[in-house]
């Protein structure tokens, strides 16, 4: 509620807090065309569109510690639940002064054209915000006009259903007044209030609804998928965005692994190697080439993991020859082949030094723990995003682009829908999964696997690991984990790292007796085959693998524990600061 009494009373300026006289007020804006602009402006920031951390989901292992929301931490002062809360509130109040101003707006001249501009604009916020405050939080405060002060003390959560419809009718307004492009400026299009309709009723079990906005968008005939799944990536422009957040080095503004240069990249590049990494249970995701996950496929060799791999794989974590890689089994290996941001890497336990490519020469391997003890804690980097620009800026951040939304996602919603509504047939396929197999085997010389119609929960289970490869480190998991009810299963199991090396020992020279008996092991591991996977682990209908047995067989070692409470955070709680000054606020159960 601090939030939404604020929000009435605040500028459409920047800044998010009291402005002092001297700045525009909401009783004295909104008095020329560019003051409107500005405000509509503003919309367009991170504030107002949140992107979830990269480590509340299970495609990521980091190295310092777990979150509140995988440890159970939680709590109705969370600043995070207050931020996001308080934000949508302050967008939705925002949106609606917007609106309630357009009459102004016409007595002063503004064309209505740019009045219906603004108007969608507006609506399209208010759409996807209180689609949101339904997700996260369920019943959520509705209000479509701007409340008084007097209401927004007394004013009493509304049940999650109409929320939701609201959030629809008002995408549908957006949709109705939106442009369905506008070049290569980043604005809220026709495509993007349909996407993001599709989004927000998948995520609240909507099927029907998301079917409908996901195939509405598709027919627009406005995006298609980007010709190459690693360049979608590091590319300065795509038809397949369909709403994003472009970085910019002199603004100094990053986004997501962009924003986190020093944790993504190895440490011969001048980061901190692998801080933040792929999880095992995403290596283990990806199925083989023939279509099958790793426990089910022939194809499968568990000492060398990116053999036969789906080729989304080593366009995702950097590859890396395994002791029992064929090249180097049979002395063809050619460290050329696994370069890195200029030098080979080679997580290997084993290797104290390796190639760099501007001169040629050997150089100390500081992405093993033959060289730095914190280097490489489960063997493995991220590489999507990720390229030379990277290395720019001091190392401060990269230019890249965050699709907050792409096409390859809406094919995916609507395939989905289609599936949980029993009616996916082979068309729906081959114009959605079978598309982005289809673009993940392009240049490969390998005919992607084909996806064929079988039973509902045979096509569940590809469809969910399709998401997880797929749109792997994009900031969906969490979502997605939280409406498949699957989070208590996932973050009830702890996060993994490879077996530690040693402290404060001689570093590997080739001597075992001068290193310990855990890095002796790690040793033995990589030797034997069992780095940084060992064995073949059951991969469960839902696409994600059980690896505990890695622990007892010495593989691999818990690098800390999570916890999730079903019966309680599946939602949000609403924040404590609100309730204290509106006792008509209830609370979600058990917070």
């Amino acid at each position: 509620m601090i939030s939404i009494l604020s929000a009435l009373i605040l500028s459409a300026c920047v800044d998010l807090d009291l402005n002092p006289l001297s700045e525009g007020s909401s009783g004295n804006w909104y008095s020329s065309q560019q003051e409107i602009e500005m405000s509509v402006n503003d919309f367009y920031r991170t504030d107002f569109f949140p992107i979830d951390p990269m480590d509340w989901s299970d495609d990521l292992t980091v190295r310092n510690a777990t979150t509140n929301v995988q440890n159970g931490t939680m709590t109705a002062e969370d600043g995070t639940v207050a931020t996001r809360w308080q934000n949508f509130y302050k967008g939705i109040a925002r949106s609606l002064r917007l609106l309630n101003n357009m009459e102004n707006a016409r007595a002063m001249g503004v064309s209505e054209a740019d009045i219906t501009q603004y108007e969608g604009e507006a609506y399209f916020y208010m759409g996807y915000a209180y689609g949101m405050l339904a997700f996260h939080w369920g019943d959520a405060i509705l209000d479509k006009t701007g409340m008084t002060l007097d209401e927004a003390y007394t004013i009493s959560r509304s049940p999650k259903a109409d929320v939701l419809a609201y959030s629809y009718e008002c995408l549908d307004e957006a949709a109705n007044r939106l442009p369905t492009a506008y070049g290569s400026i980043q604005r809220a299009t026709k495509g993007a209030a349909l996407a993001f309709k599709a989004r927000i009723a998948l995520r609240n079990g909507d099927y029907e609804t998301a079917a409908a906005a996901a195939k509405d968008c598709m027919d627009l005939n406005v995006y298609k998928l980007h010709d190459n799944y690693r360049d979608l990536f590091t590319a300065s422009w795509s038809d397949e965005w369909i709403f994003f957040f472009r970085g910019d080095v002199t603004l100094n503004r990053y986004y997501w692994a962009a924003a986190d240069v020093l944790n993504c990249i190895t440490r011969l590049a001048g980061g901190w190697g692998g801080q933040k990494a792929p999880s095992y249970e995403l290596i283990c995701a990806y199925p083989c080439i023939d279509g099958k996950p790793i426990d089910e496929s022939p194809l499968y060799n568990p000492k060398d993991f990116f053999e036969n791999r789906d080729p989304r794989m080593a366009m995702t974590i950097v590859p890396f020859a395994t002791a029992h890689n064929k090249s180097v089994l049979d002395g063809t290996y050619n460290p050329e082949d696994y370069l890195w941001l200029g030098y080979e890497y080679s997580p290997a336990p084993n290797r104290t030094a390796v190639y760099r490519a501007s001169d040629g020469a050997q150089v100390s391997n500081t992405d093993s723990k033959s060289r730095a003890e914190h280097a490489s804690y489960d063997g493995l980097l991220f590489k999507k995003y990720i390229d030379e620009s990277f290395l720019e800026n001091g190392r401060n951040g990269a230019p890249a682009t965050y699709p907050y939304l792409r096409y390859g996602d809406v094919l995916l919603m609507y395939a989905e829908a289609m599936i949980e509504l029993g009616r996916c047939t082979q068309d729906v396929l081959d114009a959605t999964i079978n598309r982005l197999r289809e673009r993940a085997y392009a240049g490969t010389g390998l005919a992607y696997p084909s996806v064929t119609v079988g039973s509902q929960s045979e096509m569940r289970t590809i469809l969910r690991t399709e998401r997880f490869i797929e749109l792997a480190w994009e900031g969906h998991r969490y979502a997605d984990l939280i409406r498949w009810r699957l989070a208590e299963k996932v973050y009830n199991r702890p996060s993994y790292f490879l077996r530690r090396a040693w402290s404060g020992s001689a570093s590997w020279n080739g001597n075992e007796a001068s290193v310990s008996d855990e890095y002796r092991q790690l040793i033995r591991n990589w030797e034997d085959g069992n780095y940084p996977v060992g064995g073949i682990p059951e991969i469960d209908e839902n696409g994600i693998a059980d690896i505990s047995y890695m622990v007892n067989a010495g593989y691999i070692v818990v690098a800390s524990e999570r916890v999730f409470n079903a019966e309680r955070d599946y939602l949000w709680p609403v924040p404590d600061a609100d309730r204290m000054i509106n006792e008509n606020l209830d609370q979600n159960p058990r917070w």
